[in-house]
Order: C-alpha cells, then structure tokens, then sequence
C-alpha cells in the first residue's frame, strides 16, 4: 500500500500549480452577487476595505449594484463619492437605483455629474436616464437627452428608442414621439408598443387600436398593452374582450396582463371569467406572485365571493401590506367588521406595520358596525402609535362613523378641527346622517357649505331636499325643473351582469337596452 505524503513534503516533483489568471474575479465580488440582505452585503464592503480590494472599479461597481439591490441607494451614493475614477456601470447602477426609489430628479442630477466628469454614456445610461424623465415629465429635461444622442450619433437602437417615446407619450408630446417611431425602417415591435402605451396614456384609445391591428406581429408585450390601457381607461368590458382575443391566439399572458384582467373582472363583477383566469393561473404551476394574488383575492371580494377570496389570501405564501389591506377592505366591505379587527391583529403580531390605506379600511369597518369609541381608539393609534397623518379619507371615515351614530354635533366638531379644507364628500357625508337623523339645523349648515363646492351639482339639491319644510312631491317637482332649467349636473345608478360571458350595463331609467322589452315581459309575468 502506497503511504499518503503530505504536499509540503514533495522536493523534487515536476508538478507546478498553474499562475492565477490576471482577469479571476476576487471572491468577494463573487460573494456580492450571492448577498440576501444589506447586512451581508456591508460585511463584504469591510472586507473589500480592508484587503484594498474597494480601489478597483469593478469591485465598487459591483458593490454599488448590491446596495442598489438591497434598496439602500444612500449606501451606494456614499460608494461613489469615494471612487477616485467612477466607471460608466457604477453611474448607471446608481441612476436606475434613484428611478427606483422614486428619485428621479436626482436620477438626472447625477447624469448630469457624469457628464461633467467627462464620462460617456452608454446605452444603459440613456435607458434610465429617460426612464427618470418619464416619471417626472421632464419634457425640456428629456430633449436635452434626446439631443445628446443625436450628438453622440446613435442611430434607432431599439431600447433607447422605446424609451424616448414613452418619454415623449407620458409628458403629452405625442408628435415626437411619432417622429422617434418614424426613425425605424422597419416595424418595430418594441417601439410600436411604448406608442400604443403612450396613446393609451393620452387617452387616445381608439388610435392605439388601430396601431395594434395594424401591426403584423404582436408578442404578449403588444397585447398587454391594449389590455392593461383598456382597465386604466376605465373601458373594462373592451380590456375582458381584448383579453379572450389573446387567449385565442395561443399568446401566454404576463402578469400584467392577468393583473389588468383581474381588474376589468373586479369593476364589471365578472365572477365567471375571473374564475376561468384563476384556473388557468393554477395550471401555470408557478409560484404566483404577491402582486398576482392580492389580484385574486380583490376580485373575488369586489364580485361578492368573500369566502373565495379569504380562502386565496390564506394560501399565499407571502403577503405583504397591500394583501392585508385588500383583505381588510373586503371584510370591511361585507360588513364583516369582527374579521377585520381579528385579522388586524394577526397582521401587527406578524410583523406587518399597517399603512394610511389600511386604516381607511379598518375605519370603515368600525363605521359600519357602529363602533363609535373602537374607531376613535384606531384613529388615535394611527397618529400617535405609527406617525400617520390622517388623510382626508381617514377624516371622511371618521364624519361617517359619528354621523351614523347620531353624534352630529361631534362629527361637526371633527370637521372644524381638521387640518386640511374639508371637501364635498367630508359635508354629504355629514349631511346624509342629518337627512338620517333629521336634524335641519345642521344638515342646513352642511348644505350651505356643499353648495359652496359644487354649486352645479344637481344630486347635492336631491340630497339636501330635506331641508324645504313643505317637501314631498311638491319640492320633488321643483328640484327636477330647477335642474332641468340650470341643466346641472345628476348620475344615475347602474349595475353590470355577466350572461353568458357577455357583460350588460343597466342604468337607473334607461329603456335603451337591446332586450329591455323582452326583461320587462318577464318581470311583468308575460
């Protein structure tokens, strides 16, 4: 048996260990990469400091992108000031950090800096530099970007491009952005599709349509968005029906999409077809995503299907505050006002901070339950215990939480004590509970204020009919000729129903509808 002998004991062996190769990324730059959490990422920033490893560009590049990743941007900034000569990836790490962060004016201050400092930009930089213009509709900012790639000669690249439109299309230049998209000899799909979102982002729907029937191909970037202009447009029926037409052709939807058909199913209560995008979500396999089951979960609440969508909150792996706070509203919203307190508490206990949109739904949980010393608790908890200044939202719960329970002098007070001018929703609110309650001295107070608001508004003069002491049909008929006469403003109360995979819109008084005869005959037993 041969005997093991030591390495260090070899004198005489023709055996050499290979040179480490000039180019070997040191590990520690290996081990950025592999960073979890800001902790991690500082205990490799003191080693890159002390082994002198933090001098080399790439390694306080990569050190800045981990930072960045870890959503600490006053970190990466601090990395930056101490680069003696900064490469073009640590500008443009550092700028696309800033958009993220929701700093997009210093996302153009620092390429700005980098400009001065004599650096050239690539195209990464001109991407997010455009990026942070589109977020602030910096229009004079993005031409003078625009005109430093025309200086730098490049020629229609297809991200830079794309991102000059979208910055052209969300500060309402929609002609340059015309002219960026005629630069391209051939059809684009990229940059045809940053037209059809700036389009759809002006408004100009039916243009949008006729760019994307146009176009000869169309991948699910093209599709989503049609779908997702559809639902911000508030033009669900033709999101749901854009929707099928992709599921047609074989086009597997991204999450933005599924996300956009979730919503236009939650506004036109499309319990049916959310079902069916659910199903095939499930067939997917994939882990869904906290943005796609808050999705879920707000549907089936907002279509009446409060067990479904309670039973899909539960079986997410992860939530985050927006999923607690849909929850919330849900069972708030279904009158369920002792889950709500019961989940809040699971949702602090947890871990979860709860933010200003979810008070809103806690207190209104507590309106509609009628517990009057239990809101004023969670109003006082929201300001004192987590530092939220109340919005006027908060402030309209609070009015209807009183006002509901005949407490109207207190929710006079409330309103009077308010920081911020209290708006037409804070004074109905307040006048409703006085029609409730019949108290004309107040509910006059509260009209007159009203009126101050919206003096064109015919509902309010319907709401505050209470107030003529003659009332009845008397005063039904003089509010009807003083708003035919002043033509003011009135809405109607509408409902939409699903038959068939067909949605139907019926408005309060409306005998346009197709089959109206027909539904009519069958209410009246013929």
């Amino acid at each position: 048996m041969a005997s093991v002998v030591h390495p260090l004991q070899v004198k005489h062996s023709n055996f050499r260990l290979p040179p480490l190769a000039a180019t070997r990324t040191p590990t520690s730059i290996v081990l950025l990469r592999m960073c979890q959490d800001c902790c991690e990422v500082r205990q490799l920033h003191a080693q890159l400091v002390v082994s002198g490893l933090i001098d080399r560009p790439i390694s306080a590049g990569r050190l800045i992108e981990s930072y960045v990743s870890a959503h600490r941007i006053c970190y990466a900034l601090s990395v930056l000031s101490t680069i003696p000569s900064p490469e073009v990836f640590a500008y443009n790490t550092i700028i696309r950090g800033l958009t993220l962060a929701k700093c997009p004016n210093d996302s153009i201050l620092l390429f700005d800096e980098l400009l001065q400092g004599g650096i050239t930009p690539d195209n990464y930089t001109y991407t997010f530099v455009l990026k942070a213009c589109s977020h602030l509709k910096a229009l004079p900012e993005g031409k003078q970007v625009h005109g430093q790639i025309i200086k730098a000669g490049k020629r229609p690249e297809t991200h830079i491009h794309s991102s000059l439109i979208h910055m052209y299309a969300k500060s309402g230049s929609m002609h340059s952005a015309e002219r960026v998209l005629a630069e391209f000899s051939e059809e684009n799909v990229l940059a045809k599709n940053a037209m059809i979102t700036g389009y759809q982002s002006q408004g100009h729907v039916k243009t949008a349509r006729e760019m994307f029937d146009k176009m000869s191909i169309k991948d699910a970037a093209s599709w989503s968005a049609m779908v997702t202009g559809y639902t911000k447009n508030e033009m669900h029926a033709e999101a749901l029906v854009t929707f099928r037409d992709m599921m047609a052709s074989q086009v597997q939807p991204n999450e933005s999409v599924l996300v956009s058909a979730l919503s236009a199913c939650s506004h036109l209560g499309a319990i049916d077809q959310g079902r069916l995008i659910h199903m095939y979500i499930d067939k997917l396999g994939a882990n869904v995503s906290v943005t796609l089951g808050t999705s879920l979960v707000d549907m089936y609440a907002k279509c009446g299907c409060i067990e479904y969508s309670y039973e899909v909150f539960r079986n997410m792996p992860k939530k985050d505050v927006i999923t607690w706070g849909v929850i919330l509203s849900a069972f708030a919203m279904h009158g369920q006002a002792e889950k709500c307190f019961k989940l809040f508490d699971e949702m602090v206990n947890g871990g979860t901070r709860p933010n200003k949109v979810l008070f809103v739904a806690i207190l209104s949980a507590c309106s509609h339950a009628g517990y009057v010393e239990l809101g004023l608790s969670y109003f006082n908890q929201m300001i004192h215990c987590y530092g939220i200044r109340p919005s006027i939202e908060h402030h309209g719960c609070m009015v209807d939480l009183l006002g509901r329970a005949g407490r109207l002098a207190e929710a006079e007070e409330f309103i009077s004590s308010m920081t911020e001018e209290p708006n037409a929703i804070i004074w109905s609110t307040l006048l409703s509970a006085c029609r409730t309650y019949k108290d004309r001295r107040t509910g006059e107070r509260a009209f007159k204020q009203l009126m101050k608001l919206e003096p064109a508004s015919g509902d309010r003069h319907k709401q505050g009919g209470f107030l003529v002491a003659d009332g009845g049909e008397k005063y039904a008929n003089k509010i009807r000729k003083l708003i035919r006469d002043e033509n003011l403003e009135t809405s109607c109360g509408w409902s939409f129903i699903e038959v068939n995979g067909v949605i139907h819109k019926f408005i309060v008084g409306n005998m346009d509808h197709s089959r109206s005869q027909e539904i009519y005959g069958i209410l009246e037993g013929g």
